[in-house]
């Protein structure tokens, strides 16, 4: 199983407190206890480095150590412990009608202190977790752990993963990475998942990258026909494929999409060549954030109602523009 992929959110050091007086000893489950495993084995593994720049960064220094006080600060750990509190959980997920976090108040709150005993509690569970076998070892006091040896850059991951798209768009449950993992591990074993968002809202786009260990196997599956999950068709394609479609017609290459060792434009590079102006606001603090919403005031948003609209090439693909207009709420069809 796969965990969840990217950077977690990090909480700053400062906020680990030695609050255990008023914590109470906090306990795991033997399924939690192995999901948190799997993420710490994860973190520290070579499909997960080739991609998570910060995790690299923090492999890099104090000799590859990484203590367990490190660890707990990431966002999905501290959610396997339970550390969020319920309440605080509940208010994250909800959202209004355009997928936007709806409670301003939650946005603004800092997440919980990581007290001491889910730092203990981590590396009780790591070490007992953690084989003779896997990657990482773990130091005599169980207070910090790295890779038994060093991580070097791989290309292989290119050949290997599968561009799949098809999914809807904005739709995404806490467990859709390891649902879609289980059900691609019928063609292979999968290394890594990862999923594809829209670099402005976050929201996932109903495409993902799925990293298989062979390149049998992914060539297996991107010719796979009537490929469906949970009730959509799936369009699975190599990412080398995908990658050189998207190349000749002139596309913008999002980063994920990359080929190792290649060289592309930045956005607003690519936008300028193209004679297109880039759909961000420019400007920063109180006047970025006064453009913005003035331009927010320009357009009235209405459920359930349909635009006409003029001026699109006819080479134009229906993702595109679906991508392009979900920048002002979700599209349907």
């Amino acid at each position: 199983m796969v965990p969840a992929e990217g950077i977690p959110t990090v909480v700053a050091a400062a906020e680990i407190k030695n609050n255990d007086a008023a914590v109470e000893q906090p306990t795991l489950t033997e399924e939690t206890a192995k999901k948190i495993v799997t993420q710490v084995k994860h973190y520290f593994g070579d499909a997960n480095l080739n991609h998570d720049n910060y995790m690299r960064k923090v492999v890099g220094e104090n000799d590859g150590w990484v203590d367990f006080a490190t660890l707990s600060r990431f966002n999905r750990l501290r959610q396997l412990m339970g550390i969020l509190p319920a309440a605080a959980d509940e208010a994250n997920k909800k959202t209004d009608r355009f997928g936007k976090n709806s409670n301003k108040k939650q946005q603004q709150q800092r997440p919980a202190p990581v007290p001491e005993a889910y730092v203990r509690l981590l590396a009780t569970t790591v070490k007992d977790g953690v084989a003779e076998t896997d990657e990482i070892e773990i130091n005599e006091d169980a207070t910090a752990l790295k890779r038994k040896t060093e991580f070097v850059p791989s290309d292989a991951w290119f050949a290997n993963t599968v561009h799949v798209k098809g999914l809807p768009y904005g739709v995404e449950t806490s467990d859709l990475i390891d649902l879609l993992t289980e059900h691609f591990g019928k063609y292979g074993d999968v290394k890594l998942l990862r999923l594809r968002r829209n670099p402005k809202t976050k929201a996932f786009k109903g495409n993902f990258l799925v990293e298989f260990a062979a390149s049998e196997d992914a060539e297996k599956t991107a010719k796979t026909e009537d490929l469906e999950y949970q009730g959509s068709k799936l369009e699975p394609a190599l990412l080398p494929a995908y990658h050189d479609e998207k190349l000749a017609a002139d596309e913008f290459i999002q980063p994920e999409l990359r080929k190792p060792g290649g060289t592309y434009p930045s956005f607003e590079e690519w936008c300028t060549a193209h004679g297109k102006v880039p759909p961000t606001l420019k400007g920063d603090g109180k006047k970025g954030a006064a453009a913005a919403q003035s331009k927010s005031a320009e357009i009235e948003q209405i459920p359930g109602v349909l635009v006409r609209f003029t001026g699109v090439s006819g080479d134009v693909e229906f993702p595109a523009l679906k991508e392009a207009f979900a920048a002002v709420g979700p599209v349907k069809f």
